[in-house]
């Protein structure tokens, strides 16, 4: 005889309507504790951290990738009419840069690993300032060149490589919105910098905006980063397993993805940014009015990346990387048809400025989910390496194409299919590997 509590063939069990709604609701409840839980960790992240936090922020508002980059088009008109140099000869100061910061951006990598980021970036604050005050005593082409091969060797420590890393070793459940947090510095510096060293350089010349700018790390950033910024709990030592697997982590499939798609975005955007402010010059706008739309990208950063952080703790990353990096595609189309309607030109100073927000949110963010954090600073500098390239050559690529055609648009259409097309391949990383020592090797 058959047992009762057996059933017949391949027929589901049916659950009794009240045992039925008993099992939903463990399940809800279960589900709701979860996500209390996970509200109360991220909180408690908030709690510990917001010092690293706040000094990362600053950090990054007065560090390399974002104080040089956003006030560049400021000084351009200025050093053009002064010393007679084209356009692109004055943007190629930003391509020496990058590649100074390609010479050392591995070794800096490596020294953020093995010491941790805070030392790093102290020594690199102290370096930046001194690069910047050599940069305000140009008098040559030559030395202008030099002054940014300088700024790159001494204050590429104060890159995003730097303050991520200490970010991501405080915070774990809300990583993303954490890295967007801080990372929003180099929109408030977008924000802020442009008609304050417009108003310094009326006043008083080009070189005094390079002092100030050289101050202002000394004097605002560097004290805070002394008395805030630490390194995490429990810093990753360098072992030989570790150093090992870097070169595996190098030739992976993801690194090899993201490192293609991000030198091609940091191209188009870099060369798009810095061109907004002549762009909007040559339409007819006054210089000050045109650095108000570079504020304008500022916020636009700025909320993109809050935005991109806080989509990077609930969505897949690389389905938010491709959300922000098509955006600039239409950037482009208004730039190219818009005309001198300033709405337009507006909507597309707002849309690059979400991407360029988004972009190093995503790769602090997809670096710390793919790789262990070990291997972080070795992996992202690798990463900034096809960026800084990619960079470097963007805004003299775009001076150059000025200077043959007196137009941006045939820069405009390659730039619109960079942004099309290039995000495709990070749809084909697939999941986030399972979680590795944090202290360890891969």
């Amino acid at each position: 005889m058959e047992s009762p509590r057996r059933t017949s063939g391949l027929a589901p069990r049916t659950l009794h309507p009240a045992d039925e709604a008993a099992s939903e609701g463990l399940s809800l409840a279960l589900a709701a504790h979860n996500g209390t839980m996970l509200v109360r960790g991220r909180m408690a992240e908030f709690r510990r951290g917001w010092p690293i936090l706040l000094a990362g922020l600053v950090g990054v508002m007065f560090g390399i990738s974002a104080l040089p980059f956003y006030t560049l088009g400021v000084f351009v008109p200025l050093l053009e009419r002064e010393f007679g140099w084209s356009r692109a000869a004055i943007q190629a100061g930003f391509t020496v840069q990058m590649l100074g910061m390609l010479a050392v951006a591995w070794a800096w990598g490596m020294a953020t690993d093995r010491w941790g980021p805070r030392r790093v970036a102290l020594w690199s604050q102290a370096g930046l300032a001194l690069g910047l005050a050599v940069v305000a005593t140009t008098g040559s082409l030559p030395h202008w060149y030099a002054a940014w091969f300088l700024v790159a060797l001494l204050g590429a420590g104060t890159s995003p490589i730097t303050w991520t890393r200490g970010v991501t070793g405080w915070f774990d459940a809300a990583r993303g919105t954490a890295l967007g947090l801080m990372l929003a510095g180099t929109g408030l510096t977008a924000i802020l910098a442009p008609p304050l060293v417009t108003r310094i350089v009326a006043d008083q010349g080009w070189a005094a905006g390079y002092a100030a700018l050289a101050a202002g790390v000394v004097l605002i950033a560097w004290p805070l980063a002394a008395l805030l910024f630490r390194d995490p709990p429990a810093p990753p030592p360098v072992r030989q397993g570790a150093t090992a697997g870097v070169g595996a982590a190098l030739r992976s499939r993801p690194f090899l993805l993201m490192l293609g798609v991000f030198f091609l975005v940091t191209f188009a955007v870099s060369g798009l940014i810095p061109s907004i402010v002549p762009m909007l010059v040559d339409r007819g706008l006054a210089p000050n009015r045109a650095a108000l739309f570079a504020s304008l990208l500022g916020a636009a950063v700025v909320l993109g990346r809050i935005g991109a952080g806080v989509l990077l703790d609930r969505v897949w990353a690389p389905a938010v990387a491709a959300l922000f990096l098509w955006l600039p595609a239409g950037a482009c189309a208004l730039l190219l048809w818009g005309g001198a309607s300033l709405p337009l030109v507006g909507l597309a100073v707002v849309l690059v400025g979400l991407a360029a927000g988004a972009e190093f949110d995503l790769v602090a963010y997809m670096v710390s989910r793919y790789f262990p954090l070990a291997q972080y600073g070795v992996v992202y500098s690798q990463l900034m390496v096809g960026m800084l390239v990619g960079g470097g050559f963007g805004p003299p690529v775009f001076g150059r194409v000025f200077d043959l055609t007196g137009s941006y648009a045939p820069a405009l259409f390659a730039a619109a299919a960079i942004f099309a097309l290039a995000p495709l391949p990070l749809l084909r990383l697939g999941r986030y590997p399972a979680p590795r020592a944090q202290a360890g090797a891969a």
